[in-house]
C-alpha cells in the first residue's frame, strides 16, 4: 500500500470534502481517502498494483476540483 497527499484547489466546504472522499473511496484500489478543505488536500491510501496517482488525479478532476501537487509517503 502507498499513501499520497495531493493538494486540491476548489474545495470550499465540508460538502466538498465528503463528495471528493466518497468518489475516491469508491475507486478500485483505494483503501482510504480523506479530503480536507481547510488544508486544501486529500490523503489517499491505495494499492499501487490496482490504481496509480494519475488515475487518482483524474478522479479528483472528474469531481470538479484541481489536483495541484503531491508528496508520496509509505
Amino acid at each position: 500500500m502507498e499513501t499520497v497527499e495531493i493538494s486540491v484547489q476548489g474545495m470550499s466546504c465540508g460538502g466538498c470534502e465528503e463528495r471528493l472522499s466518497n468518489a475516491l473511496n469508491k475507486t478500485d484500489g483505494v483503501s482510504t481517502a480523506l479530503a480536507d478543505h481547510v488544508g486544501a488536500k486529500v490523503r489517499v491510501l491505495f494499492d499501487a498494483d490496482r490504481v496509480n496517482e494519475t488515475q487518482l488525479r483524474a478522479q479528483i478532476a472528474a469531481c470538479g476540483f484541481d489536483p495541484v501537487s503531491s508528496d508520496k509517503h509509505e
